[in-house]
């Protein structure tokens, strides 16, 4: 009885444990941020200001604690990932020694950073001054706006703070060009779709490397034929996929079908350029084939079937000649 008890304590201590952890805090509001991107150009000298407004839901809870700061942008190639802020600098990531960051009724970054707060459908809205030093070289420069949702400053008074894991971060990135030596190269390829797909789906990929020194905008789109046909049953040649590639980094890129039937054989075309150079367009024609796995037993069962009943067949002819 007695260990009955003590187990019953200890479950009971560690589930009061994980409700102080889980239950008893307070959840960081969601929030949003436009713009999300920005691409502006600029020239050495020049003094540039733009702006970024970050929202707090309607039906957000409680108070909104934030950092703004503004951060250098990079991205890592071998995950793909496209957008990553990071606190390493780079030759592309000066322009972040360049600007100063405030909110519009005059708060500015102490160290950096601009500590606030907003309630529920309450905004608050950021300006950033780009000052171009005269000798500033040509190609691109990225940088990012970041707002974090931090630990409430007053939790002895308000309540418990927010926790590190339920932190929220929001981006508005700039992708800025300044005027000079411009360098626009890139390459498309890796133009490929998969012949055969067991899910109504239609895929096709491409890899997009930038070479130069500023960003360049990868344009792609889809067209989807019957295998007997010339008339498209799909494509978004009229709202292209568009894709920024930073310099020295490349993009794997993907587009989808997932309004494909069940079954069926098409034809399939994607084609991919570099919107500075148009002229240049990577196409891809392959011949895909949808086929299901229940269809593929099916066949595999009727394939049987014919190739038992043959040889059966053939038992019997040969079983009616022995007999004559």
């Amino acid at each position: 009885m007695n260990l009955i008890k003590k187990m019953a304590i200890g479950i009971t201590m560690v589930l009061a444990f994980v409700a102080g952890i889980f239950g008893f805090s307070k959840t960081a509001s969601a929030f949003s941020v436009t713009p999300m991107k920005q691409l502006i150009s600029l020239t050495p000298g020049q003094e540039y200001t733009g702006e970024v407004t970050a929202f707090a839901p309607l039906d957000a809870t409680g108070t909104t604690y934030y950092e703004a700061s503004v951060v250098p942008l990079t991205v890592n190639d071998s995950n793909n990932n496209y957008s990553i802020v990071t606190t390493e600098m780079t030759d592309r990531t000066d322009i972040v020694n360049w600007v100063t960051l405030k909110t519009v009724n005059g708060e500015t970054a102490e160290n950096g950073v601009i500590k606030g707060s907003f309630g529920p459908g309450e905004q608050v809205n950021f300006t950033y001054t780009i000052k171009v030093p005269k000798d500033a070289l040509g190609g691109g420069q990225y940088f990012a706006v970041g707002i974090v949702s931090v630990s409430n400053p007053n939790a002895g008074s308000e309540g418990t703070a927010v926790g590190i894991a339920e932190r929220v971060a929001i981006y508005s990135v700039v992708y800025a060009e300044i005027a000079g030596d411009i360098v626009a190269s890139g390459s498309i390829s890796d133009n490929s779709t998969p012949s055969f797909v067991l899910e109504p789906k239609i895929s096709a990929s491409f890899v997009a490397k930038n070479d130069g020194n500023t960003h360049l905008r990868a344009v792609s789109y889809l067209q989807v034929f019957p295998f007997f046909s010339d008339e498209e049953v799909y494509t978004n040649e009229e709202d292209p996929t568009l894709t920024d590639v930073l310099p020295d980094t490349t993009r794997y890129i993907v587009q989808k079908w997932d309004g494909a039937p069940a079954v069926g054989i098409f034809k399939v075309r994607q084609t991919a350029y570099f919107e500075s150079s148009s002229d240049n367009k990577s196409v891809m024609e392959k011949m895909v084939i949808i086929c299901p796995i229940w269809l593929m037993v099916i066949a595999l069962i009727v394939i049987v079937a014919i190739v038992v009943a043959l040889i059966a067949f053939v038992k019997r002819s040969k079983n009616r000649k022995d007999s004559v």
